[in-house]
């Protein structure tokens, strides 16, 4: 959506990959853009119609509907998902093809470097050891859930398109976030798992971005992609079979992250979200205090949250806790 600025970078980098053109179908969803984005999808279409199929919506409908629409029409056999303000490695899409065919796994991800407008500044994303992991045992997935909890981006990653389809791994619509939904049902299902250890995509600070734009009202969508998530679950029976997962899951990003970003960006509606979001972990996770994952993955700051929940405490209190928090970790 309006991204006339990046997306010939973008748009650059997917045409010289080592995979080699022949390999590759871009699908590119316009999502009402305003600007000259559409112009310049119809001109790569136009250069390269064997290899572009452009969608066009005519009303915008968010990230979520874009990229279901996109996997409608995917006649490959293996997924990924680029984002138009971001850009690749030349030989991201054959590292990661060779990777989950050779070990023929559900999906497979890689780290990435984080850029600017200035200079590239390398810091690989933390995914954990390098290598194939058997997600079928249990231990396993725990660990892999335990690490990548916070990492729910669908750039970095390669997925086998007959897993997406076979489980129902879609996003929701009218959301933002919702690559988290999508990636927490991948870790659920998925049963073998390759980490490639080279930083393959470049991750672009947009300070228009979704994710870097601040106070904004669509940062609350977070909570219902996150209740979307736990009612699906519970329909799908995955949180009987997953129980500790799919709470933790819950308990981080709406609650942790949802309660920090609120102290961060919205201060003055702190203490109302405080007491909304503990009451609904309390109703939904009796038991969430003895979840096994907050000794696995928690960090000084998630285990503080936590006990908030348990407190009966005033507006003034959150007040002062809320900027102590803000100020040590300034």
């Amino acid at each position: 959506y309006n991204v006339e600025r990046y997306i010939r970078r973008c748009l650059d980098s997917l045409l010289c990959q080592t995979i080699g053109l022949a390999c590759l179908e871009l699908i590119c969803v316009n999502d009402a853009s305003t600007d000259n984005t559409l112009s310049i999808l119809l001109e790569y279409e136009a250069a390269y119609p064997d290899n572009f199929i452009i969608i066009n919506f005519e009303e915008n409908r968010k990230q979520g509907a874009a990229r279901n629409a996109a996997l409608t029409y995917a006649s490959g056999d293996y997924i990924g998902y680029v984002d138009s303000d971001y850009y690749v490695e030349p030989d991201m899409f054959e590292t990661l093809y060779q990777a989950i065919v050779a070990h023929d796994c559900d999906f497979v991800e890689c780290h990435w470097n984080i850029v600017n407008d200035t200079a590239k500044r390398k810091e690989a994303g933390n995914i954990g050891v390098p290598g194939f992991v058997d997600l079928s045992v249990y231990e396993n997935r725990m660990d892999y859930i335990a690490i990548s909890i916070g990492m729910t981006a669908l750039w970095n990653k390669l997925f086998k398109k007959s897993f997406l389809v076979e489980n129902d791994i879609f996003c929701p619509e009218g959301l933002r976030y919702e690559d988290i939904f999508f990636c927490y049902l991948a870790y659920l299902y998925a049963n073998r798992y390759y980490r490639v250890d080279a930083a393959l995509y470049n991750y672009y600070q947009n300070e228009q971005g979704t994710v870097r734009t601040r106070h904004a009202s669509y940062q609350f969508d977070k909570m219902d992609v996150m209740l979307f998530f736990f009612d699906v679950c519970s329909e799908r029976g995955l949180y009987q079979k997953y129980p500790a997962e799919v709470e933790w899951m819950f308990l981080e990003k709406f609650y942790v992250y949802m309660l920090w970003e609120v102290f961060q960006e919205f201060p003055e509606q702190s203490y109302d979200f405080y007491c909304k979001l503990k009451n609904m972990v309390v109703t939904l996770l009796p038991h969430y205090k003895e979840n096994p994952y907050q000794f696995l993955e928690a960090n000084a700051t998630d285990a503080f949250m936590l006990r908030l929940i348990e407190k009966d405490i005033s507006a003034d209190a959150l007040e002062e806790i809320r900027c102590k928090l803000l100020q040590a970790f300034a």
